[in-house]
């Protein structure tokens, strides 16, 4: 069958070819499409490294002199005003545990960089995140080879903690790194540690993937912010397992005590919430990208279907002479079926030799995502979809024509 489907083919090779050309320019447009899904798909679902169930985000204000609840007489070392105020809200027996730190909580936008220093080779662009060991408990922060408890005790002790992704930048293995030298330089001066712990990669939001980090506890850093900048800190909590009240409540019912000197909380965020708000936009756009390519997918469809059915019109003779000489209308309807589907297979070499071209030029959706299964699933999301267009574009029109008299 293969060997006569072949000889069909070759004798309407001039009315083949702008078919196959039409077929390449819509599997290549459809595979274009599908990489984008895939990897979108591939972004959104990867380990997040923190949890944000049960947790929520402390919006913190300053009063202004003339607010009714402005204390003109208030001597309080502005050092202490903040952490008194989170320990009133650890307190809370529905509370677990209280964190605040720099560039570290998810969605919030912000980030530092460091280098990163090993045996005389040198990474950049590393995240560095500043957080309060009490960070690891609210956000479930794990640890690659050790418990949790161990993590927080090292991050107390101000060791600095790099991600597993920290060891690929030196082609190591995250073993390799344990108990090494390292050094890092977060801003003027280089600071040497040794690699006491570290912790999976982290991302800070489920659009970006993750990128190698380096976590730390800085004392003195923190203590700085809380006197002079608290609001360039962000300040969060965890609600234990199983606790029957929400961030909102819990707020209401703490409201008259959230006043430290002159700052108070103007309200506790889930951060379920701050990651619709930060997120929004991202959406928004896939949303509108989506609406594109039901578009697009509905003129290639259309596209489709009337070439085959225009093809099919022009074989009526010939599907009659078959039906004539014996052939049943089911037989006449998968030899074309097939056919259409080795026409679809003979513009595979051409649209993976499209797909590169694209590749190289950078014009595929996120080229900085690399995995093994994302071309093979682009493409076949891209064939499959395809074929079942072709596949409904030759049978409704020759399942008409195969039902004619063969006169």
């Amino acid at each position: 069958m293969l060997r006569h489907l072949l000889h069909i083919i070759w004798n309407e090779r001039n009315a083949n070819l702008l078919i196959g050309l039409e077929l390449l320019v819509v599997s290549l447009s459809l595979v274009y499409l599908a990489d984008f899904a895939v990897t979108k798909g591939y972004i959104y679902t990867r380990p997040m490294g923190l949890n944000i169930d049960n947790v929520a985000y402390i919006r913190l204000k300053s009063l202004w002199p003339r607010h009714p609840r402005y204390r003109a007489n208030d001597t309080t070392d502005w050092r202490d005003k903040i952490p008194a105020l989170l320990q009133r809200i650890e307190n809370h027996p529905a509370v677990e545990a209280v964190c605040y730190g720099r560039c570290a909580f998810p969605y919030q936008g912000n980030s530092e960089t460091l280098s990163l220093f090993y045996q005389e080779k040198e990474a950049e662009d590393l995240f560095f995140r500043t957080i309060s060991p009490s960070f690891v408990d609210v956000f479930r922060l794990e640890s690659t080879f050790s418990t949790r408890e161990e993590l927080k005790q090292a991050l107390a002790e101000q060791y600095y903690i790099p991600s597993t992704g920290a060891a690929s930048l030196f082609q190591i293995t995250p073993k390799e790194l344990l108990d090494q030298k390292m050094a890092c330089q977060p801003y003027r001066d280089k600071v040497e540690f040794t690699v006491k712990e570290m912790v999976n990669e982290v991302r800070m939001n489920e659009i970006s993937l993750e990128r190698p980090s380096v976590f730390a506890y800085s004392a003195a850093k923190l203590d700085y912010f809380l006197e002079n900048y608290p609001n360039a800190l962000m300040y969060g909590f965890r609600l234990k397992d199983g606790a029957q009240i929400t961030p909102h409540e819990l707020y209401l019912e703490m409201k008259d005590q959230l006043q430290a000197g002159n700052w108070i909380c103007e309200d506790f965020v889930p951060m379920s919430e701050m990651k619709e708000q930060r997120q929004q936009d991202f959406f928004n756009e896939l949303k509108l990208n989506a609406l594109y390519m039901s578009f697009l997918f509905l003129s290639i469809f259309l596209g489709v279907v009337g070439t085959f059915w225009y093809r099919a019109q022009q074989r009526r003779s010939q599907i009659g002479v078959r039906v004539s000489m014996g052939a049943t209308p089911r037989q006449v309807l998968g030899l074309y079926l097939c056919e259409g589907l080795l026409l679809l297979l003979c513009t595979l070499p051409f649209t993976v030799v499209g797909y590169g071209v694209l590749a190289s030029y950078g014009i595929l959706s996120d080229g900085a995502v690399h995995f093994i299964a994302r071309a093979p699933l682009a493409f076949l999301l891209a064939y499959g979809v395809l074929a079942c267009l072709i596949l409904l574009a030759i049978w409704i029109p020759t399942r008409l024509v195969v039902r004619v008299s063969p006169s």
